[in-house]
């Protein structure tokens, strides 16, 4: 093949020789021609004969994006929320957002670092938010991007809550799962919001229930990221006491955690939370709480009441005659002698089947006083049917004495285990999400 090539050469170099002679032709052109034709002539190597030339090149894959790409805000909260986002990609350099400063979306503000770490903050000058029956919802819906243009969608659901038109807030507090193997543990985020000591859940305990966590998190199409609180007939006990009639796997702000947790004399305090219980978790005639406001009476003195007795109660208990029962449970604590002043009362009882299996959304107002003020809604979001509504006015809210007693919060699950066989020995699970205590004043 070589030696063709050379002898081709040399009869075109002859044949331009005599060209030039007559038509006066560059030697360089020619000389060019030959030079080119050789170049395209001889590629490769002498081993490659024969064989094909590899034509193909590197795909660009997009990158995989996840973490907590949905969220739930109340039409009346003026912080942020907040989430977490992660990203691979296989490109170097390519596993990184494009950041977002102050976008204006639909609803609100959203912010975005090039991390993944994100924040999105309601409008609410926007009437659309303001005008929001409790309940209902909009969706407000951020595209991202990735350095190498992948897209994901961010989805913030904005559901309405009662807003008294007379309560103005001066501190919020919130408490969010971050996802399953995502982020911190359950028991991390909730000692970051109530501090340590907050989580009084059978592992925490010597002789207790140890070497299975009682509070994980998970996920659903519906909240998204939430907690998971566990319970076990046979294994759970109540803290540190030893074997007894009842368990306890509850979280709870208490002295310790931060002030804007804590409801002082004659504060007006709202909490609101999710919840949702499966149709297979049994019940007692006793008791079984899920939420509890308590007080802390330092001195525990009875002059007003003392702190023994939950003030508020949201229990389900085993009715012969009608069957299971969501319970709104109050208590008017004891009187001088430390004798129940037998006013304990229902606020509310109804069907307990109206709350199994779906997410509910709770809303309750306090003023913490003597003449006090309690309001509570229980909502079905799967149909936004509102379940149970309470407003009960002049009502004794308070049982502290000094300036230092207080009331606060407990969620979980707290029950009697005296009617054994009442219940299933298999493990029972409550889930909860999107905890928010406000704390604020309302204007006469």
């Amino acid at each position: 093949m070589v030696s063709y090539i050379f002898k081709s050469l040399l009869t075109i170099n002859v044949l331009g020789w005599f060209v030039m002679s007559i038509f006066r032709l560059s030697v360089l052109n020619i000389y060019t021609v030959c030079f080119l034709s050789f170049s395209l002539l001889g590629c490769g190597s002498s081993s490659s004969k024969n064989e094909s030339v590899s034509t193909e090149q590197s795909v660009q894959s997009a990158a995989i994006i996840s973490g907590e790409i949905s969220a739930n805000i109340e039409n009346n909260r003026q912080s942020a929320v907040e989430g977490e986002l992660s990203i691979k990609d296989e490109q170097a350099g390519e596993a990184v957002f494009i950041t977002q400063t102050s976008s204006q979306t639909r609803y609100g503000i959203f912010d975005l670092s090039s991390n993944g770490s994100w924040s999105y903050t309601l409008d609410l000058a926007d009437t659309n938010v303001t005008a929001l029956d409790i309940g209902d919802t909009l969706l407000d819906e951020i595209v991202i991007s990735s350095a190498d243009g992948t897209k994901a969608t961010i989805s913030i659901t904005i559901v309405g809550v009662v807003q008294p038109d007379n309560f103005v807030v001066s501190d919020e507090t919130t408490l969010n799962a971050d996802g399953v193997n995502l982020g911190l543990s359950a028991y991390t985020l909730i000692e970051n919001v109530f501090s340590e000591g907050s989580i009084e859940s059978p592992d925490m305990y010597s002789g207790n229930h140890e070497g299975v966590i009682h509070i994980v998190e998970d996920t659903d199409a519906i909240v998204g990221n939430h907690f998971v609180f566990l319970a076990h007939r046979d294994e759970d006990q109540d803290k540190d006491k030893g074997p007894s009639d009842r368990q306890r796997n509850e979280i709870k702000s208490y002295d310790k955690s931060p002030p804007a947790t804590l409801a002082f004399e004659n504060e007006t305090v709202q909490y609101n939370w999710k919840f949702k219980v499966s149709s297979e978790l049994e019940l007692t005639s006793k008791f079984s709480h899920f939420f509890q406001i308590k007080a802390r009476n330092d001195t525990n003195d009875n002059i007003n009441g003392n702190d023994d007795q939950p003030i508020i109660t949201l229990s389900g208990a085993q009715k012969n005659s009608t069957g299971n029962q969501l319970q709104v449970r109050y208590s008017a604590g004891f009187d001088e002698n430390g004798n129940s002043t037998g006013l304990d009362k229902n606020l509310l009882e109804t069907d307990w089947s109206l709350i199994t299996d779906e997410w509910i959304q709770v809303f309750v107002q306090a003023t913490f006083s003597e003449e006090g003020q309690f309001e509570m809604t229980l909502t079905r979001l799967s149909d936004n049917e509102e379940l149970l509504n309470i407003n009960e006015q002049n009502i004794d809210m308070w049982r502290g004495v000094s300036d230092d007693d207080f009331a606060r919060p407990k969620w979980g699950i707290y029950r009697s285990i005296v009617e054994t066989d009442s219940l299933r020995a298999e493990e029972e699970q409550v889930r909860f999400a999107d905890f928010v205590i406000k704390k604020g004043s309302l204007i006469k």
